[in-house]
Parts: structure tokens; sequence; C-alpha cells
């Protein structure tokens, strides 16, 4: 079983810093996720109504496969200037200028991509519930490998994949898991640890060290050079308040170390050019390292706003997505796309004035017998939700419903629904304006 140790660093008290950042002039302000840029001027970036795109770094337009609802948040990845894929369900081979429709394992989307560093043909992918795919063909066909094993044996258990990466072998590779198990007397328990393959994806090993220590729980995991040093952010909860964490290995995997603690909870990291300078980004507060991890800087951006996702081409320029709402931060709330060209050490603070959501709508991340989602209008209107599988076929619908102006819940009956991942599709009308959300929830025995 491999272990965690805690270093204990000589660093100084959190420098507070005021970055300078570009607020970009976005077609839209509403449901900014995934980003991913090549260079300057070309930036792709994911929202509520589809894939936004540049290639001079001003004019946006919105790409024309825009075809499928959004279930759930995009992601977008490149592999190089030319392959790139928006939730493996659709590939470019030529710079994000045109997508096509890829063959994917019974339609599923799949929920994050790895192709080791210098492969354009072989990459691994992992859809939310325990499945782990494979194209040896860049991309345009996936096959399903063998199943991960038991993590709770003799329980009821759900593993859903949370990040995946192949650094460099083709063979080697890690993939970041949230742990569900069924307990016997109706109550769940989770953790997040990660699995190891050394031989492409046949077999997995756990990593346990997740399932006992509640100061360990990795959920997204990069390893920017080569497969010896690596990162992993996660985090732990105290109460009713989730602190971040980032952990690293100096041999590849075998041990990790805590390198930064008691944070905001790390929503995105990033590593452009080397395992030295890195960024993470959690609330409203993103950290630097220019050491590899031994210190960090901090700067605060804004203080009523959230994060979502980061991407940087290089060590000084970079991209942020980010909501207005930063207790929920739903995908369709008022939102920004931020850029920096001085890698976070700036000029002064930028705030972004949004206007705040109609709706603001909660579930709980896991439910058994009954979903029930929590609400606050802003005002009174129409709102009108359904539920769906990962496969995004719809299992039960509320219709429409008026609601008044102020706090209410709604419900779903899901005792007869099997044990997988569900969206919630939430749409809200009023005199001020439509808006949509989707949410994400996980059913269990």
């Amino acid at each position: 079983m491999r272990i965690l140790r805690y270093v204990f660093l000589v660093v100084s008290l959190p420098v507070f810093l005021r970055a300078s950042w570009e607020i970009l002039d976005m077609p839209t302000d509403r449901g900014f996720t995934a980003i991913c840029a090549l260079n300057e001027n070309t930036i792709f970036v994911e929202g509520h109504e589809g894939l936004w795109k540049t290639f001079d770094g001003s004019s946006w337009s919105l790409d024309s496969t825009n075809g499928r609802p959004r279930m759930h948040p995009a992601f977008v990845y490149f592999v190089d200037d030319t392959l790139g894929f928006i939730r493996g369900e659709r590939l470019t081979i030529d710079g994000g200028k045109t997508w096509q429709l890829v063959d994917t394992i019974n339609g599923h989307s799949i929920q994050s991509i790895s192709f080791p560093r210098g492969q354009s043909s072989v990459g691994y992918g992992a859809w939310y519930i325990e499945t782990i795919c494979k194209t040896i063909d860049g991309g345009w066909h996936w096959n399903q490998l063998p199943p991960l094993p038991d993590v709770y044996p003799g329980f009821d258990e759900i593993i859903s994949p949370d990040d995946i990466c192949f650094p460099s072998d083709p063979d080697t590779g890690y993939l970041t898991v949230t742990c569900i198990k069924q307990l016997s007397d109706g109550e769940i328990e989770y953790h997040n640890s990660y699995f190891e393959t050394v031989d492409g994806g046949q077999t997995w090993m756990l990593n346990e060290e997740g399932l006992w220590n509640d100061d360990f729980n990795p959920r997204y995991i990069d390893f920017p050079e080569n497969s010896t040093v690596g990162y992993m952010s996660g985090g732990y909860e105290e109460g009713t308040t989730w602190f971040g964490c980032l952990y690293k290995t100096t041999d590849g995997g075998a041990t990790w170390d805590t390198v930064l603690k008691d944070r905001p909870y790390i929503v995105s990291m990033c590593f452009p050019e080397s395992d030295q300078v890195g960024y993470v980004f959690g609330d409203s507060v993103a950290h630097k390292t220019a050491d590899g991890g031994k210190t960090w800087r901090q700067a605060v951006i804004t203080h009523d706003s959230t994060f979502y996702e980061c991407h940087f081409i290089n060590d000084s320029v970079g991209f942020v997505t980010g909501h207005k709402n930063i207790q929920l931060c739903m995908p369709y709330d008022p939102g920004f796309v931020l850029k920096t060209t001085d890698g976070l050490i700036g000029i002064k603070e930028d705030r972004v004035e949004v206007q705040p959501s109609l709706l603001e709508v909660s579930a709980p991340s896991i439910f058994a017998d009954e979903l029930v989602l929590r609400y606050q209008a802003r005002e009174s209107g129409r709102i009108k939700v359904e539920l769906f599988d990962a496969a995004g076929r719809q299992m039960q619908s509320l219709g429409c419903i008026h609601v008044n102006c102020g706090q209410g819940s709604l419900s779903f009956d899901g005792a007869l629904l099997p044990s997988g991942v569900y969206f919630i599709r939430v749409e809200f009308s009023s005199d001020q304006g439509n808006e949509n959300q989707t949410l994400r929830a996980v059913k269990v025995r």
C-alpha cells in the first residue's frame, strides 16, 4: 500500500497579489464552463449554447455543430494544434475550424480524455460510471476496456471516474475516482482515490489510501513533463466546508506529498510548461507556484464570483472561466472569461460585474429513494424540470410549474430508478428572461 507523507516546508505566509486580468468581450455573459486555447488568438469556450470559438482573439462565433442539448458541461481537449475533442463526441483535425461526430461506446459521452505526450493515435477516455475506453486511431473509434476491479467487495457500489492521465508511456496511466458504497442500513459512504495501470488499461490497481485517509481526496491529475513528477488536486471536508489540497509525487506515484493545504476547494489546475510553474484555482482565489510547490503566491481576483476552469498556454499567458454564483456554481449562471498575460503577477484587481441568476437551484450529489431539488427564485415565473439518465434518455418530468418569488423545493421519485448518474434539466422563464441549468446526481440503491 502506498502512503501519503506530509512535508513540512519553510513557507512564508500567503502573499496576496493583485492580478491583472483582461475581461474578454464575449457575445453572451452566461454559461461558461470549459476553456482551451491553442495560442492567444485561437480560443475555445464551452457555454450553455454550445462551443464559442475565435481565431483572432476577439471575433467570436458559435460553432455550427451545436446540435445536441447540453445534459452536462462539456470539456474541450486538444492533443496538438490540429487534433481536438468536445466531450469525446466530436473531433476536429483542422484546429477547431470544423468538427465531426465520432464513434463512441453506445453513444455515451466521454468525461475525460488523455493522449500520452507525443501520441496522436493512442488515447484513453473515462465515462461517468466505471467505463474506461481506448482509441488507436486518433479518436475516431473508441473501444471499452475491461471493467475496474471492485473497491468494496460484498457491497453494492458505484465507481465514478473523475479524471484520467497517461503522461508519456501509452501503457502507464492514472485514473482518479469517486468510490460510493451502499451500507446495509441504507446509508452511503464515499471516498476519493485513484487507480494505476501499467498495461494499457487491461488491469487497474487501486491505491487504497483514499479509502481510509480522509485528508487524501484526489480529483484532478496531471504529469506536466514526464511520468515521474506529477500533481493531484482535491480536498477534504470538515463539517459542511470543503478545503482544497494539492498533492505531488516525484517517484511516479509511489508516494504523494501534500504541498498545498487548507485552501479553497480546488476546481482546476494547470502546469503549462514544466513541473515547476503551476496554477490552481478555487472559489475566487488563484494560487501560483514557481518552484514546484515549495512556496505559493495567492491572488484574490474577485470576492463575489467563483472560478470554473483554467487553461494556460505558457507560464505567463492563461485564461479562466467563472460564474457569478459563488455558492452553487451552476454551469448556466451569469459568467465571465478572463485572460492574463503576466502570470498573475500583476497590476490591479479587476472585478467582474455580472447580474445574479434569476433562479438558483441545488441538488444532492447522491440520492436514494427521493431526489429533492431546492430553489430560490428572484421573481415569479414558470419552471420546467426533467430528469435524464447518462445516455440522454428522459426518465421523469415534473412538467411546467408556476413558482413564486422566494425559496421552495421540488422532488423526483427515485425509488424505481436504477443506480447510476442522472442529469436534471431545469428551465425557468419569467418577465425578465429565460434561464436553463443542468445538475448532476448519482442514484445509489
